[in-house]
């Protein structure tokens, strides 16, 4: 996942720099479709591909062309079983506000029977990350500010999900009025991914074109990036590119125990 917020429109190309060429490349592994969500306005427009990136001949056009002060980057790795179709490609997208998740978790029966009950957003496609999207837009729709209706949706498949069928809730999401990092993995569970992956970073620059924060998984090399820690939520405003955190809030939704969801790794 990668993403970007600047203070005036640009080519997305401009805007995210030299970080778009790391992040294009990682698509020697993560092969199995694309997808760019962009802002015009209030207005959110998605591209998808399900072709891999590295053989796209659409992808780099696209990003020259686009002007926008918000964008949002998603290259997949099916989940084993999962077909490579567009349904399946993040971003997903609801009105306007898109969302993309970087990790797994299994698709038990009850976490589809919570999506299928309590849901108004129906799935297009068959990955955990859309059933994921409808709980956090579930959660909005009862009220819940941003930062805590996505933390409330990774509470629900906690406590829906098996322990040690989780291997990262990590995801991006993006408004008409801010943009939304969430960092909560266990990487101990995939020991065959590299050091770090399932890590987000953010970064906040100006340069002669302005203002920018940008936001990836895996990739930024430079000691500049900030690490977001885990249960965080990172918010950056539209606009003004005012940043907040939310940590972590104890609930009872369906809550887990501490000492249940502590077991599952150890927090810096």
């Amino acid at each position: 996942m990668f993403g970007f917020l600047t203070d005036r429109p640009r080519s997305v190309a401009v805007a995210a720099g030299s970080d778009l060429r790391t992040f294009h490349d990682l698509g020697v592994i993560h092969h199995d479709g694309w997808g760019i969500a962009a802002w015009d306005g209030p207005r959110a427009k998605v591209h998808h591909n399900p072709e891999p990136v590295m053989e796209s001949k659409s992808f780099w056009p696209l990003v020259q062309a686009l002007r926008t002060d918000q964008a949002l980057f998603h290259l997949r790795l099916a989940t084993e079983g999962l077909a490579v179709r567009e349904e399946n490609c993040h971003p997903f997208i609801a009105g306007n506000v898109c969302f993309a998740h970087n990790g797994q978790f299994d698709k038990t029966p009850e976490i589809v029977s919570e999506v299928a009950t309590t849901c108004d957003y129906r799935p297009r496609g068959t990955t955990d990350s859309e059933l994921y999207f409808a709980l956090v837009l579930r959660n909005h729709d009862r009220g819940l500010p941003w930062p805590d209706a996505i933390q409330d949706a990774a509470r629900t498949i906690l406590a829906l999900v098996p322990a040690g069928r989780i291997w990262a809730l990590d995801c991006m999401l993006g408004t008409e009025e801010g943009f939304y990092a969430f960092s909560l993995a266990f990487p101990e569970l995939v020991p065959d991914r590299p050091e770090g992956y399932y890590d987000l970073h953010f970064l906040a620059s100006e340069d002669s074109g302005g203002r920018s924060v940008r936001i990836s998984s895996q990739g930024p090399e430079s000691p500049k990036w900030q690490l977001l820690a885990q249960r965080t939520v990172l918010r950056i405003e539209r606009g003004t590119l005012a940043m907040s955190t939310t940590p972590w809030r104890r609930s009872a939704h369906r809550a887990r125990s501490h000492q249940e969801f502590a077991s599952q790794r150890s927090y810096p």
